[in-house]
């Protein structure tokens, strides 16, 4: 038996795949079948966009299947392009979601192999019976896996593992990785992850757990559920005690500390489901991270993929870049606040964005006014009453960069 095997064994870590210390005896993943590659069948190879089953973990005793769309510049050439390897990326849906077949093409017109799957039991209905091309009317499966409702969200904790949705879908977004991983025109060696609302709730806890991913993205979705979001109710339905076991097992605040990969936290000022204060709790647990805090972004699917950062930010991971502007902590010295900043030569605007607002999160107003760029510094005049604050900065590809947001 080589040491290396005994090592894999003793940290509970197979092939980059591994659970924080805190849960390595709690959560029965199977590490193996995880990082290896599930069985799959191809359902329509005929159009740009290809789709597939593949294998999911069982449920209720059954096996189940995961639909998924995937693309890439082959597909998308009609297999004009074929020993290229392409850097790949894995696509999460928020709730409510389904597969986009949309989302996998704009990946596959930037280069990228990119794989979209549903994770609530269900597969969408064909594109064109669709009314936007973002919309999810989709059908149950017969052998899907759990949906995506409070039942199994929230209320299953108490159940088998196996009942519980975060079990199957964080198994069916590593084994959508370990799939695109195994196909020809894949890199290894570049493969990302972006997820959105409960998708990017998701990228946060399989970024602790899934360590093949050299970056990721997660949109909207964060840690701290049980502090402030809009799902505190739920938690007032399961009773402390059963909350506190929710909240080990599956808040993101429980792995996103466990995370190796560099990470780009994109989120809106007045989102109605994560709010600031529990998502940049959660970007300052990522030990390599980067934030993006949107003055007003609406939260849906088609927002949530249309950030250029997302596809700037993973370019750059791959090409071991770090060109970004990274903005320090704001400082407040009487009226005055300012941020320290690294790699901001490009930077051509700064905004000083900030509320008065001490009220939920989506009624607050945000005011945006010009800040100042001084020789590393980014510098602007507020007021004693200001309640939250960050900065903003613009490059001159428009690529925007945000401080982490201060709080009085």
């Amino acid at each position: 038996m080589s040491i290396s095997f005994l090592l894999a064994f003793s940290n509970g870590f197979t092939q980059g795949v591994s659970l924080p210390l805190a849960l390595k005896e709690v959560i029965p993943f199977n590490f193996k079948a995880l990082a290896d590659t599930p069985s799959f069948r191809w359902e329509d190879k005929t159009d740009t966009v290809w789709s597939l089953f593949y294998e999911g973990e069982k449920f209720e005793g059954k096996p189940t299947e995961i639909f998924a769309y995937y693309a890439s510049p082959s597909t998308l050439s009609g297999g004009k392009v074929k020993e290229e390897k392409f850097p790949a990326v894995v696509l999460v849906h928020g709730g409510g979601g389904t597969a986009f077949p949309v989302w996998v093409r704009e990946w596959a017109q930037r280069g990228y192999a990119a794989i979209a799957m549903d994770l609530g039991g269900a597969r969408p209905v064909p594109e064109h019976k669709q009314e936007t091309p973002w919309s999810t009317t989709s059908n149950p499966l017969s052998n899907g896996a759990p949906d995506d409702t409070d039942q199994y969200k929230f209320f299953s904790i108490n159940k088998d593992f196996t009942t519980q949705w975060q079990y199957h879908a964080v198994a069916n977004i590593i084994r959508a990785h370990s799939l695109i991983r195994s196909f020809s025109g894949t890199d290894t060696l570049r493969t990302g992850l972006t997820g959105i609302s409960w998708g990017g709730y998701l990228t946060n806890i399989v970024c602790g757990i899934e360590h093949r991913f050299k970056v990721a993205v997660p949109v909207y979705g964060c840690g701290f559920l049980y502090e402030k979001s809009v799902w505190l109710s739920r938690f007032d339905s399961l009773g402390l005690e059963t909350s506190k076991k929710w909240i080990e097992q599956w808040d993101p605040s429980a792995y996103v500390g466990n995370a190796q990969m560099p990470m780009l936290f994109i989120n809106g000022t007045n989102d109605f489901a994560y709010d600031v204060e529990s998502w940049q709790k959660t970007v300052n647990l990522a030990s390599e991270a980067q934030q993006l805090l949107i003055h007003e972004m609406v939260h849906n699917h088609k927002m949530g993929a249309e950030p250029e950062e997302i596809a700037k930010f993973m370019e750059d991971a791959f090409t071991n870049k770090s060109e970004k502007p990274v903005l320090e902590k704001v400082k407040k010295i009487g009226k005055w606040f300012m941020a320290k900043y690294e790699n901001g030569d490009d930077i051509t605007e700064a905004q000083f964005i900030y509320t008065l607002d001490a009220i939920n999160n989506e009624d607050r107003k945000w005011v945006t006014s010009p800040a100042r760029i001084d020789e590393g510094i980014i510098l602007a005049e507020g007021s004693y009453d200001i309640k939250a604050a960050y900065f903003l900065t613009i490059d001159g590809e428009g690529i925007r960069s945000s401080s982490p947001v201060y709080f009085n």
